[in-house]
């Protein structure tokens, strides 16, 4: 299993479509170019599980404190674009 496959299991084990997680795995290539390069890399085997128990529970800690995130978000886009 790759990062990226273990990363939309975890989104769709805390009930989202496997549609919109993949959307997401794409969007987060698109904001987090440094980390596209990782969705890749195998997951070591027999820890599956427990990257993805491990991975919802981020999740779960990021949409609790969802404008922190929206505003690191924010802040990354616009010394993207000022680069651009």
């Amino acid at each position: 299993m790759t990062f990226r496959e273990a990363v939309i299991e975890a989104w769709m084990g805390l009930g989202m479509s496997r549609e919109t997680a993949e959307l997401r795995a794409k969007v987060s290539d698109a904001f987090v170019p440094d980390a596209a390069a990782h969705a890749h890399c195998l997951v070591k085997p027999g820890l599956e599980q427990q990257f993805i128990a491990e991975l919802k529970m981020i999740f779960r800690q990021l949409e609790a404190n969802a404008e922190a995130v929206r505003a690191a978000v924010r802040t990354k886009m616009e010394k993207c674009s000022k680069m651009n």
